[in-house]
């Protein structure tokens, strides 16, 4: 009989708080971009990317074949990958996240698409060899610096801000070292800086 008194009676306040509370942590679990794996996916592709550049750079530094091709392919499955993890984490969820999300991905665009731009402009008047090797290197690095730090203000994540400022030092310090050189050192700094970012969520997302 006290079983089923206890089974049938309505919760109080508190208890019917913490299930509500339960619920909606569910509900912002199963709608959150898993950290882990964006920050991980990008890992490997950065990290191994400019190991490909580096092991088959040029007698000056330049990029030499398959380097590019491999760099490539990694970044576009890196990018595909995060898209379609977002995406079906995001799917349907409107109000200023959804519109802030939209205006990142038009910024991420728009910025790589003026760097190639600028690359095409460089090499359209003569630009080579070992300079041509730090430029094209560091205008899209700046541009994922920059759109980190930017992420970093308007969703307040101080991992973002970090990551970005440290990817804006590690290319402006890579650039000294110059080619081939700056690709060793964005494989194992940058590539490393993405896997710390990777395991902080990682121990966040635990505790």
């Amino acid at each position: 009989m006290d079983d089923e008194q206890t089974r049938d009676r309505t919760p109080d306040l508190a208890e019917s708080w913490a299930i509500i509370e339960a619920e909606r942590d569910r509900a912002r679990r199963s709608v959150r971009v898993d950290e882990r794996i964006v920050y991980g996916v990008w890992a490997v592709a950065w990290g191994m990317g400019y190991l490909a550049l580096w092991t088959w750079s040029g007698p000056q530094g330049e990029p030499g074949l398959p380097g590019p091709i491999v760099f490539g392919v990694l970044i576009a499955a890196a990018i595909v990958a995060t898209v379609v993890h977002i995406e079906g984490r995001t799917r349907g969820i409107g109000g200023p996240d959804a519109e802030a999300n939209a205006w990142l991905g038009w910024a991420w665009g728009l910025g790589f698409a003026g760097a190639c731009l600028v690359a095409g402009a460089l090499g359209r008047v003569g630009l080579e060899g070992e300079a041509a090797a730090i430029v094209y290197n560091a205008v899209p690095c700046l541009v994922v610096a920059v759109l980190y730090m930017g992420s970093a203000v308007a969703f307040h994540d101080r991992r973002q801000l970090v990551l970005g400022a440290w990817i804006a030092l590690l290319v402006g310090g890579a650039s000294f070292a110059g080619a081939p050189a700056l690709y060793l050192l964005m494989a194992l700094l940058g590539g490393g800086g993405f896997a710390v970012a990777a395991l902080h969520a990682h121990r966040e997302g635990r505790r």
